[in-house]
């Protein structure tokens, strides 16, 4: 005799912590017909009978309780060890920086879903550098210069800085400047290229980027950003460009590890994506 199905046993399973076969089909995330289905294929390929109908509702059978008992927490374990099996054929798992997640990525994730609905995306923001040899991520977005070792590194964009206001705001020289503490260093940058914007007024000091693209599309001051994050609302009239955008020699590169490669299929697809949304 072949093995018990799977899905025959995680039917059973659900229903005996179940008080019905609704309920076990909305646990299971199946309709009721389907886990029917499972059990009596279940029962056909045991050829014993494991559930009897009572009315609206389904009891177990003794042999149904016996075979349980016996089995104990194998469905969980087994559960356990294809899960991650699962998830890497439909998943895949992105580590980015949040303003990179918020400004640039996450707008354009409905083409993505309308694309390649069976491949989900699961975004993970953090500041801190992320392990991809030894953590569970498929690939990362990083920025920097694109050399870091044993990591495949493909250039998304360079990234440029502009100086920005909302377009209601009358620029003076009280106007206050919204700084980053983790960017502190753009103005300078900016103005070792730009042009001759020389803003004085008082400084606003906010924690990351972020927090400063919110400052500045409230209209509380000036900022420079990258360029790729104001561009749609500069392109909607919410902002407006103060001065000459400039390129530097840093990017944001979707990169994996090369010695840990997965989810080839699904990674391609995402890097043929994304490169088209740079386009």
């Amino acid at each position: 005799m072949s093995l018990p199905s799977i899905r025959g046993l995680e039917a059973l399973s659900a229903l005996a912590r179940s008080d019905s076969l609704a309920a076990a089909a909305r646990g299971l995330g199946v309709t009721r017909s389907a886990l029917s289905h499972r059990i009596a294929d279940l029962e056909h390929q045991l050829g014993v009978r494991l559930v009897r109908p009572e009315g609206r509702c389904a009891t177990l059978t003794d042999e149904a309780r016996s075979l349980l008992a016996v089995m104990g927490d194998s469905l969980e374990r087994i559960e356990a060890a294809v899960a991650p099996l699962r998830r890497r054929r439909a998943q895949l798992r992105i580590s980015t920086v949040a303003t990179f997640a918020s400004h640039w990525l996450i707008p354009r994730l409905a083409d993505w879903q309308s694309r390649y609905p069976e491949i989900e995306l699961l975004l993970s923001t953090s500041t801190r550098p992320v392990d991809l040899d030894r953590e569970d991520f498929d690939a990362g977005i990083r920025h920097g210069l694109g050399h870091w070792p044993g990591i495949d590194a493909h250039l998304l964009f360079r990234e440029t800085l502009v100086p920005v206001a909302a377009t209601g705001l009358v620029v003076a020289a009280s106007t206050p400047v919204i700084r980053a503490r983790s960017r502190w260093r753009d103005w300078m940058r900016w103005s070792k290229g730009g042009d001759a914007l020389d803003p004085q007024g008082p400084i606003l000091v906010v924690e990351n980027r972020a927090q400063a693209m919110d400052a500045v599309l409230a209209g509380a001051g000036i900022t420079v950003m990258e360029g790729a994050f104001v561009l749609p609302h500069i392109q909607s009239s919410r902002l407006r460009a103060l001065g000459t955008t400039v390129t530097l020699s840093e990017g944001y590169y979707l990169v994996r590890s090369r010695a840990a490669k997965r989810n080839d299929l699904t990674y391609c697809n995402l890097a043929n994506w994304l490169s088209e949304q740079v386009a």
